[in-house]
């Protein structure tokens, strides 16, 4: 039987804090790295933008500011964060905003006397991008999410007909299913992500 990912990015949360539950642990932060790099870039990019009146940041800078940021999360700040005060997408914002500051004026001395002025509380407002970045992380977490809590075959089904955009008909020839039970998996399937994503953690980060 193929092994199941822990559980990831929201309920990934709890799940990082038990560094001694290997191998699940490297895979759950595994995860996290995979499903958040592209936001966390992209909120690197607008920050540095920000602070340094709309210069570009070179590929270094970034990789930096990104790599520092998951440092931070990973050593203090999954244990800081609470989802009942806020929305993920806000703290890593946050963290991620003070390490592109830090970068500035390790890389710019001669001006860091001006940075020094600028609170690090000063974060642009998200853009449509970064919106729609952590929207894709969030609801492939969901989904990921939803592995874990349904039998194999049925996430299967709800994979290749849902996601993968295969037909009924052609999933169940291809499994050797009648295609009622295709109908009544996916109907199980959607029943179960629908009650994930009433969950309020979910709901903070879609609807905040």
């Amino acid at each position: 039987m193929a092994a199941q990912f822990p559980p990831t990015s929201l309920n990934l949360l709890s799940k990082l804090r038990n560094i001694g539950e290997e191998p699940h642990w490297q895979i759950s932060w595994k995860r996290f790295l995979e499903l958040y790099h592209e936001p966390i870039e992209m909120i690197a990019r607008s920050c540095y933008r920000h602070h340094t009146g709309g210069h570009e940041p070179s590929l270094g800078v970034i990789e930096d500011a990104v790599a520092n940021t998951v440092a931070e999360f990973f050593s203090r700040g999954q244990h800081r964060y609470d989802p009942a005060k806020g929305r993920l997408r806000t703290y890593l914002r946050m963290i991620t905003n003070a390490r592109v500051v830090n970068l500035l004026r390790k890389e710019r001395p001669v001006s860091a006397k001006a940075l020094d002025t600028v609170p690090e509380a000063s974060i642009p407002d998200e853009s449509l991008f970064e919106t729609e970045s952590f929207r894709r992380s969030i609801l492939a977490t969901l989904v990921e999410d939803l592995r874990t809590r349904i039998p194999l075959r049925q996430f299967e089904i709800f994979e290749r007909v849902k996601l993968k955009q295969q037909s009924a008909e052609f999933v169940a020839e291809d499994l050797g299913i009648p295609r009622a039970m295709i109908d009544r998996n996916i109907h199980k399937a959607m029943t179960s992500l629908r009650e994930l994503a009433s969950h309020e953690e979910y709901r903070n980060e879609f609807y905040q």
